[in-house]
């Protein structure tokens, strides 16, 4: 049990309704549905009975409702002790960074140390969207660097660039010599797909690509796989169709083989690459590292820096 899923109890209980309460919270109803069935999981009780206006309460989801209401405070309590005491440390920013986006970041944190010798970045990774706009809002991070989709109404989001999209594609394949291609390249392709939540941004962009080209692509699920894991590159090296990913090394600095990685020249095929940290944010240390981010990416030009990753192709 964590935070979370007691957050989602509370709202779905005051909201009668896992719509309304996935709004309340600016979150979608998936992530909400799973807390509350993780928390009903593990108390081994049903805190709900569903029908079809919403949902009601049981006999027992109404007797720990108020447990659930103290246990909130006192979790918020907490949190607001710890990062009170967390922002003392008036020279450290707690960082979270989306995968393959270390080269943006250690940027900033090159133009702070030359503001700042005393400056800390103390990072971390992060995945999940849900995740990163949590560890915001709680104040367990002070800026993210990531994809969409944030919280707009509660933090402050900076574009800093666009990605471009790779098609990752078996070496023996007659696309795997060209400097580009276009989606249109792809369609006799089979679309290799890895489970949404690994990446839901890029996941419905590629879907929205293939859309916006008249493209209906033969698709087939990967699960557990995903293009940045051994498992994805096997099935794009023996021929079982190609991946459309975010422009980042997908291995280790050795050559790849057996695949290709070739970018995408349809002019929407990017991603968004974003900075995030809280609304009326106040520690030095975090309004330091902004200014550094609006230094090294400034507006309102929006894209000084491009990611490119070449094509690499081994046999």
């Amino acid at each position: 049990m964590d935070f979370r899923h007691l957050r989602a109890f509370i709202a779905v209980a005051d909201e009668s309704s896992v719509t309304k309460a996935a709004e309340r919270l600016h979150i979608s109803q998936p992530p909400l549905s799973r807390h509350i069935r993780q928390l009903e999981d593990e108390l081994g009780v049903k805190l709900f009975r569903r029908h079809r206006l919403g949902v009601t309460l049981t006999d027992i989801g109404r007797q720990l409702l108020e447990k659930a209401r103290i246990l909130e405070t006192a979790a918020s309590d907490f949190l607001d002790t710890a990062g009170h005491a967390i922002h003392e440390d008036l020279h450290t920013v707690r960082i979270g960074i989306g995968w393959g986006l270390w080269e943006p970041v250690h940027r900033v944190r090159v133009e702070c140390a030359k503001q700042s010798e005393r400056l800390t970045v103390d990072a971390v990774d992060v995945f999940c969207s849900d995740d990163c706009n949590d560890q915001l809002r709680n104040g367990s991070l002070d800026v993210v660097f990531s994809r969409p989709p944030f919280d707009e109404t509660a933090l402050n989001v900076t574009r800093l660039f666009r990605e471009r999209i790779l098609a990752v594609v078996s070496a023996d394949s007659p696309l795997a010599s060209r400097k580009s291609i276009q989606l249109r390249d792809l369609a006799s392709h089979n679309l290799l797909l890895w489970d949404r939540h690994l990446m839901p941004y890029v996941y419905d962009k590629v879907l929205a690509l293939y859309a916006k080209a008249g493209i209906t692509p033969r698709m087939v699920p990967t699960p557990g796989a995903g293009p940045h894991n051994h498992r994805g590159l096997m099935l794009v090296a023996s021929g079982e169709g190609a991946y459309l990913c975010i422009g980042i090394p997908l291995t280790s600095p050795q050559p790849t083989s057996g695949i290709a990685l070739v970018p995408l020249a349809d002019p929407e095929a990017t991603v968004e690459i974003c900075a995030a940290c809280r609304k009326n944010e106040s520690a030095p240390a975090v309004l330091q590292f902004m200014e550094a981010v609006s230094t090294v990416f400034p507006q309102p030009s929006r894209a000084p820096f491009t990611t490119t990753t070449p094509s690499r192709r081994a046999s």
